[in-house]
């Protein structure tokens, strides 16, 4: 088997990376919520294939508001929509980081048991 980590950074790189990692949320934490376990389940949330139907629903909201409520805006839906298209590239992003992350600790990970199964094996010493 081939050996997958063939060089190892200084440990700054690793905790340059982990800060940099964890200040890039701080322009986002005004706006972050925390849900409760009672809240999550039976949460009705746009689920695969859901987003096109919200979508046709917030068209035909914004093309007839006289036949919403009068406490209703079409226009909360649309910035919801786009708020939730803008989220996107940035979960994509973090999935990719998640990814290489995933992927350079399996190779390592492999690494190790290889070293460890071949010292494990007892040494074959000259006889005298």
């Amino acid at each position: 088997m081939r050996k997958f980590i063939l060089s190892i950074p200084a440990k700054a790189v690793t905790d340059t990376y982990t800060a940099t990692i964890t200040s890039s949320l701080t322009p986002i934490n005004p706006y972050k919520i925390n849900l409760t376990d009672d809240e999550k389940p039976g949460m009705r949330t746009m689920a695969e294939g859901r987003e096109g139907y919200a979508r046709l629903i917030s068209r035909i909201a914004t093309q007839f508001p006289d036949a919403l409520g009068r406490s209703d805006s079409p226009e909360e839906l649309a910035a919801l929509l786009d708020y939730y298209g803008n989220l996107e590239g940035g979960r994509i992003a973090i999935l990719q980081n998640l990814e290489t992350f995933e992927e350079i600790q399996l190779g390592a990970s492999a690494d190790i048991m290889a070293l460890t199964d071949r010292y494990k094996k007892p040494a074959t010493l000259p006889r005298k």
